[in-house]
């Protein structure tokens, strides 16, 4: 009997060993999951901060970029615009020359040819400056270009006929000086337009400086 108890004791205490250590084995796992859900819940957050400061970089590289951009057109429409003028300018001074030796010349005087292909050379050289104007844009800035460029071959045509007139010694009539006269002032109503567009575009983009 005294074997049955001592038995039934050491079994008992068996259980309570077993017991106790199934609840510290369980308490481990318990432990360790939560040790393996906060290391997984850290890393997914970790890789999700560094996917948006990833988006951030790239978001400031792409923002950077356009302004850069937008800096350098400004930049290169404004030489390109001001190289048109200056060629405008070029043109005028030797149209106005031109016309200042027309209304001085006798009857039958030749023409200054020579002046008049200076002319042309000064006009050509607009052409291919307006062309700068094309390609940086935009399209409302060249054809305000265009119809400048257009207008001076107008009035070269119409300086052209003036002095025609006046070497062929006949009365240079009044339909003759009009048309020089309007030349001279659609030249000038195209250059006014122009930098009127110019401006426009420059007060539109924000800066006073592409």
């Amino acid at each position: 009997m005294m074997k049955y108890l001592r038995d039934r004791r050491a079994i008992a205490s068996m259980d309570e060993g077993t017991a106790a250590l199934i609840a510290g084995l369980a308490g481990l796992v318990g432990a360790l999951g939560g040790a393996i859900v906060g290391a997984v819940a850290a890393v997914r957050g970790a890789r999700i901060g560094a996917e948006q400061a990833a988006e951030t970089a790239r978001q400031q590289v792409r923002d950077q970029a356009s302004v850069d951009h937008d800096h350098w057109l400004r930049q290169q429409r404004l030489e390109a615009y001001t190289r048109f003028l200056a060629g405008y300018d070029d043109c005028t001074k030797v149209m106005q020359r031109i016309r200042r030796q027309i209304l001085d010349m006798s009857a039958e005087a030749d023409p200054p040819e020579q002046d008049f292909d200076e002319v042309a050379a000064a006009v050509n050289a607009l052409r291919r400056l307006r062309q700068s104007v094309k390609l940086v844009g935009p399209d409302s800035i060249h054809s305000r270009a265009v119809a400048l460029e257009d207008a001076v071959w107008d009035y070269h045509a119409a300086l052209q006929d003036l002095a025609e007139a006046v070497a062929g010694a006949d009365p240079v009539t009044d339909q003759v000086r009009e048309e020089e006269y309007q030349g001279m002032r659609g030249t000038a109503d195209a250059h006014d337009a122009f930098v009127r567009a110019v401006g426009s575009l420059l007060e539109h983009a924000g800066t006073p400086t592409t």
